[in-house]
């Protein structure tokens, strides 16, 4: 009899060990009392564990090392406890809250005609009081890569936007005021159609465009506009849209300060 619940003992001891090594194979990482699992690697870093290389794995357990560290950190010295810090934690968690309650409504429609009828009504608004520029921009941390860049744009070649080593940062209207001296220089020397010689900015450097250029008093057209008036529609709309959010949560909430009513 002994000997047949020492077999069991044994039995169960072995397989508890087995499934022990099968979790601990499952753990791709370890900070603390903390283990990430290749499941919970794959939801942080949106892909799949064996896709990536090494290199592309360490952003994802950066940020998560960097979370599990601070979180035992926080447990450890109590600060989860601080009512100060719980209401900053609170107030974080309701912002991102909103933002994602927000996203699940209906988003804005902003058709062609809403945009006609913006831009016929503040037409005023598009005359321009200063000269201006419809640009687009291209960054690189590289003044190399840059160059080479710019003269494959200049054959319509913009594959190694695709690389990485060039941004493009958009285009838009910009003030003869707003810009930098260079690049005003740079623009005034060009026609449209024309690309700025490559100019530091920032931690790197930056090469322009031009696409129109429209002088003072100039009444831009519905076309140079319509991107600009669609923002500001979709401004105005998502305004809208959360006061409605917000006064239909009062209505189903009913907020109120006890022996003083309701909270407007």
């Amino acid at each position: 009899m002994i000997n047949r619940f020492g077999f069991i003992a044994a039995s169960l001891l072995l397989l508890a060990g087995c499934a022990t090594d099968a979790q601990r194979k499952d753990v791709v990482a370890e900070v603390g009392t903390r283990r990430l699992t290749r499941a919970e690697f794959e939801y942080w870093a949106g892909a799949p564990y064996d896709s990536l290389t090494a290199e592309q794995r360490v952003p994802a357990f950066s940020e998560w090392t960097e979370l599990a560290m601070i979180e035992q950190e926080a447990e450890a010295t109590g600060l989860h406890n601080d009512p100060h810090v719980e209401r900053q934690v609170r107030k974080t968690l309701m912002k991102y809250y909103r933002s994602v309650l927000l996203a699940r409504q209906a988003q804005p429609e902003i058709t062609d005609s809403l945009i006609t009828e913006y831009y016929n009504t503040h037409q005023s608004e598009f005359r321009r009081p200063v000269d201006s520029y419809l640009i687009e921009g291209f960054w690189s941390e590289s003044e190399d890569s840059l160059k080479h860049f710019r003269r494959a744009l200049e054959r319509a070649d913009t594959s190694e936007l695709r690389s990485g080593f060039v941004i493009w940062e958009g285009k838009w209207l910009a003030q003869a005021s707003e810009l930098e001296p260079a690049l005003q220089a740079s623009l005034r020397a060009i026609k449209a159609g024309g690309l700025t010689p490559v100019l530091p900015f920032g931690e790197g450097y930056r090469l322009m465009r031009l696409h129109e250029v429209y002088p003072e008093g100039t009444q831009l057209s519905l076309d140079a506009v319509r991107q600009e008036i669609r923002e500001q529609l979709l401004v105005e709309q998502s305004q809208r849209r959360q006061e409605r959010w917000l006064t239909d949560l009062r209505s189903r909430y009913q907020p109120r300060i006890v022996n003083e009513g309701k909270v407007k």
